[in-house]
């Protein structure tokens, strides 16, 4: 902020110089006062709002441009306050449909960058967001990787991180572990405790932890989760001084649950609905945060009260003193609703432009252009078949096993070893198949294992789309259509490849940091629609084939997980060996 500006205002609020627009004849939706009020002008300036007031047809300023509301109600537009915008898409794919749900500003994480392409990636994201009409601010991902000596990812000091967090642009820090933060880990704490220091947000993810573990994670210094999955989970963390945001979107959905809360005695300033990132068939089929509002409603919650959990709420929780409402001095980012209940977009001003009329986008978007470097990140050489064996262990005949439990845990199990030809042999007929995890990096090794739960039966997939690391995924029938299809994955850098009976049947190249694609958001939607019938189609039957598949080697949840160094043990933060 500066004086210049704060003086042009002034000047417009009394009369010595016009204002840009003008709009008149709404109903504004006061998020402070919890309340309609009718007939109101706006006027803008520079993209702040100057004023609001009622009017009677003769509101004490003009503008150069005037707008009729027709009696819409006038809506602060809405804010994501918890996504992964970091894969998936381009952002200058994802800004129009983000737009056109009503979504002027979005809070990101940029883990995945981090952990595939390290500072360099980051640097490289946050340009990829500059200069289109959506507001993206970022968290600092605190864990590169989350258990260094149980995987690796690319490089990431914490000078770096430092220098993210000073950042006006990097409200805080992303989603960090509750097992590493009360544990101690001089890392995370570190980083804790210079978020505290510069007075920025905490996020977390305490997926697990109640009671006293709850309260030692909250000691470190959280102030938000997004993890809840029950009305006492989320209850829990309020009485404990956290921010519960509810997230409705790819990865889960908590709404139905948590709309409890409504029902509650609980301060409802501090609950927000996130998406968690929704992916490109969602954004195309149900709009975005829009969508989210609507629901709450359907479950509830009053229309004010939705809509403060995407206004407000956030804006206050992430100190964005500017955005969340429509009063003097916030942005002009402004929504005009034809009707409250089924949250019908009529038009989407931005910074005091209309820029989405009915669902018509109306600027023009210039993609971006990565650098070449960031789309050529996956320097592992190609690989033979044999690389993917594990070689049997004379007089053990016993191995661990990773067991699919549900969609997102992954236990351990024991099983009899079978043996061919000096290696461990799977067994299709009960489900146990090889999987392996591959350090995108020259030189940097595999992690080797079997897994029991997917169905593959015919054929391989290979992903560099895994969780924090972003390192290579394979699990296949063979080891021959596993080197197949990681072979193409290196060819293509990046994104995801199922192989049936010796051939690619299906690839979604992701070269941006083996990310993010080059395609259009309907191209990208298309692609999603059909990756799972195509993951199907080699035998798996699993409800979400690839939410499930991508989340294996995730090691921010338990038991038994498999990394580029091997099996790792989660409860017991150490790596263990297929052989008992």
């Amino acid at each position: 902020m500066d004086k210049v500006l704060l003086k042009k205002l002034l000047n417009v609020a009394q009369g010595s110089e016009p204002a840009d627009t003008v709009i008149r004849n709404g109903k504004l939706v006061n998020v402070f006062t919890d309340s309609i009020e009718d007939n109101i002008a706006i006027a803008i300036k520079d993209g702040r709002i100057v004023s609001v007031e009622q009017d009677n047809g003769k509101a004490s300023f003009t503008g150069a441009t005037e707008i009729d509301a027709e009696g819409a109600y006038l809506c602060p537009g809405f804010i994501d306050a918890h996504t992964h915008l970091d894969n998936m898409f381009p952002f200058h794919e994802f800004a129009p449909f983000s737009l056109r749900g009503g979504t002027t500003t979005v809070i990101t994480e940029c883990a995945m960058t981090a952990g595939a392409c390290g500072m360099k990636g980051i640097e490289s994201f946050v340009e990829s967001t500059k200069g289109y009409p959506v507001r993206c601010y970022f968290v600092a991902p605190p864990m590169t990787p989350p258990f260094p000596k149980m995987e690796r990812a690319a490089p990431f000091t914490l000078k770096e991180f430092s220098t993210l967090l000073k950042r006006e642009d990097f409200l805080g820090i992303g989603e960090a572990y509750w097992t590493r933060a009360v544990e101690g880990d001089d890392r995370i704490l570190a980083q804790a405790a210079q978020a505290q220091s510069l007075n920025k947000c905490l996020d977390g993810h305490s997926s697990g932890a109640r009671g006293k573990r709850l309260t030692e994670y909250a000691l470190t210094g959280i102030t938000s989760c997004h993890e809840s999955v029950s009305l006492d989970e989320a209850m829990e963390k309020l009485r404990l001084g956290m921010y519960v945001m509810i997230r409705e979107g790819f990865v889960r959905k908590e709404l139905p649950e948590l709309s409890k809360l409504k029902d509650m005695r609980v301060d409802t300033r501090r609950i927000m609905m996130v998406s968690d990132v929704f992916d490109a068939p969602m954004l195309w089929n149900e709009g975005y945060m829009d969508s989210l509002v609507k629901k709450a409603i359907a479950y509830g919650f009053s229309p004010m009260e939705a809509i403060k959990m995407v206004t407000i709420n956030p804006a206050d929780y992430h100190h964005l003193r500017y955005l969340g409402a429509i009063a003097p001095l916030r942005f002009a980012d402004i929504l005009f609703l034809r009707n409250l209940e089924d949250v019908t977009i009529e038009k989407v001003m931005f910074n005091g432009e209309i820029v989405v009329a009915g669902k018509t986008f109306l600027k023009d978007i210039k993609p971006f252009v990565f650098p070449k470097e960031m789309t050529h990140t996956i320097t592992v050489n190609k690989l033979e078949e044999n690389d993917f064996r594990a070689k049997a262990q004379p007089g053990v005949n016993r191995i661990r096993v990773l067991h699919v439990a549900n969609p997102t845990i992954t236990r351990e199990l024991v099983m009899d070893v079978r043996v061919k030809d000096g290696y461990v042999e799977k067994d299709l007929e009960n489900d146990v198949v090889p999987i392996a995890v591959i350090n995108r990096r020259q030189g940097k090794g595999m992690g080797k294992g079997f897994i029991k739960g997917t169905g593959i039966k015919e054929g391989a997939v290979a992903t560099t789309l895994i969780w924090d690391t972003c390192n290579i995924l394979t699990i296949g029938s063979s080891e021959k259509e596993m080197r197949d299809a990681v072979n193409r994955l290196i060819d293509i850098q990046g994104g995801t490849v199922i192989t049936k009976n010796g051939e690619v049947i299906y690839e979604f190249p992701m070269p941006v940091y083996g990310l993010i694609p080059l395609t259009t958001m309907k191209e990208s939607m298309e692609k999603t629609k059909g990756l799972d019938e195509q993951i199907r189609s080699i035998g798996t039957s699993l409800e979400k084939p690839f939410l499930t598949i991508q989340t294996i080697p995730f090691t921010g949840l338990p038991f038994l997980r498999i990394t580029d160094k091997g099996l790792a043990d989660i409860k017991n933060k150490r790596l263990v060996s297929m052989f008992l």
